[in-house]
């Protein structure tokens, strides 16, 4: 530390932490081209990263300077999203991503594993973990409806409205984006629009995502697959967050979800809505690393 009359005897100067960048790696399994991106020694336990509907591999990157030393980080783009392929015949399908992630960790020889996602890609690897429990050392869900719900059904509709499907400008998107909650900086928002939208030929900004996708849930009325019944399947220890002030994920429903799951524990994430890694990176990162740690 320094004085105004020069250094402080006694005291050193606390280092900010490096910023390490990813490796942006391609992988062609179960006929699909996929981008994920790579932190961290492949000698540390691995953590494999799903993100949400709409999102893309690099919405993690905060989460993953945090961890990279400690764990093998790995953040993956999922069928339709970002730099990986989209699919031609439109298959989006829980049970494609299951084989996507599946033919993803063998190919990736992925041991001991902790498995964390968020919304849709809670539900991804909700489903995998239930199908595949042996593989599995832990399972953080994050902000992820387990089946059909009224009030979760409108909080994707109304989260889709918020996401322009075409734009003037990137400044316009990361206005648009900010609306989706009152504890989205403006930083943060740029760089998921920065990793998530693209010039199109015509000059406009567009998503990378296959809007298809929407569609497809359009003709579902934004309900999603059932699955309750696989809660039983997972033995391994869970933690299910959410964000304190989430329209997805409602405090009594997860609750359920804790009873449901043989081994798992609540954590609500305060000043955040759906997206708690976004909004409250500081308390978000501290509640993974003490599931982690026990």
């Amino acid at each position: 530390m320094f004085s105004v009359f020069g250094p402080i005897p006694g005291k050193k100067r606390k280092r900010m932490a490096k910023t390490v960048e990813p490796n942006g790696k391609y992988l062609n399994v179960n006929g699909i081209r996929f981008h994920y991106l790579d932190w961290g020694s492949y000698k540390l336990q691995p953590i494999l990263l799903l993100h949400g509907f709409m999102a893309h591999a690099h919405v993690w990157d905060d989460f993953a300077q945090n961890f990279r030393t400690r764990y093998h980080v790995i953040a993956l783009d999922q069928r339709g999203h970002g730099e990986t392929q989209w699919c031609e015949d439109g298959a989006y399908s829980i049970y494609d991503h299951f084989s996507d992630i599946v033919c993803f960790i063998e190919a990736l020889n992925l041991n001991d594993l902790i498995l964390i996602g968020h919304s849709m890609g809670g539900r991804n690897a909700l489903f995998y973990t239930a199908c595949s429990p042996n593989r599995v050392k832990k399972l953080i869900l994050i902000d992820a409806r387990p089946g059909n719900d009224p009030k979760s059904s409108e909080a994707l509709k109304n989260l889709i409205d918020h996401i322009p499907l075409q734009a003037g400008s990137v400044e316009e998107v990361v206005k648009k984006v900010r609306t989706l909650s009152p504890y989205l900086s403006k930083g943060i928002c740029e760089h998921i629009v920065a990793h998530g939208f693209k010039k199109a030929p015509n000059g406009m900004m567009v998503p990378k995502f296959d809007v298809r996708m929407i569609q497809q849930l359009e003709k579902m009325d934004y309900g999603a697959e059932d699955l309750w019944p696989f809660f039983k399947n997972i033995i391994c220890r869970s933690l299910v967050i959410r964000g304190k002030r989430s329209s997805f994920l409602s405090k009594k429903v997860a609750q359920e979800i804790c009873r449901f799951i043989p081994n798992a524990e609540l954590r609500e994430i305060p000043e955040s809505t759906h997206f708690p890694a976004q909004e409250n990176p500081i308390v978000f990162n501290k509640v993974i690393s003490d599931f982690l740690n026990q």
